[in-house]
């Protein structure tokens, strides 16, 4: 099934507000220290906290910032961003004209909101930045009734 863009800022959108967008840190080894998170953390924060999304090509260029700030997360916190990613992952792919998908969506970003907050939480910490600021999209509007004298 071919989705539009805005269904993708819909879906992707949904998610990162459930989560709350996160991030995460510690240290285990060169690959994962606290160093290279906080770097990785601060080279991508603008496109974690704000993703320009207006195709197809814009989900997997914003799923590979979030992949790739998360193969820098300490262990401590590596779980956490699994999960997170993994949420954002299946956004991706959920059609928003699928009541059912959407809602399922829902609850499992309601089930890892503890994660999020970790990563949020650690990453502020750490790096001194707040992951978070993400705003909804708006994909649809309406016109307000006319008002009556």
């Amino acid at each position: 099934m071919q989705r539009t863009p805005a269904a993708a800022a819909f879906a992707l959108s949904a998610v990162a507000l459930a989560l709350g967008s996160a991030l995460s840190a510690c240290s285990d080894g060169p690959d994962r220290s606290e160093g290279r998170y906080c770097t990785e953390v601060g080279t991508h924060l603008a496109a974690l906290n704000s993703p320009a999304i207006g195709s197809q090509a814009d989900v997997e260029a914003m799923l590979d910032e979030w992949r790739t700030v998360a193969s820098a997360a300490p262990l401590a916190v590596q779980p956490e961003w699994e999960a997170l990613v993994a949420n954002l992952e299946t956004a991706a792919t959920v059609d928003p004209a699928d009541e059912e998908a959407v809602q399922a969506l829902v609850d499992a970003a309601r089930q890892n909101e503890p994660a999020a907050n970790r990563v949020i939480d650690y990453t502020q910490r750490l790096c001194g930045v707040t992951i978070g600021a993400v705003k909804p999209v708006v994909t649809t509007t309406t016109a307000a009734p006319a008002a009556t004298t």
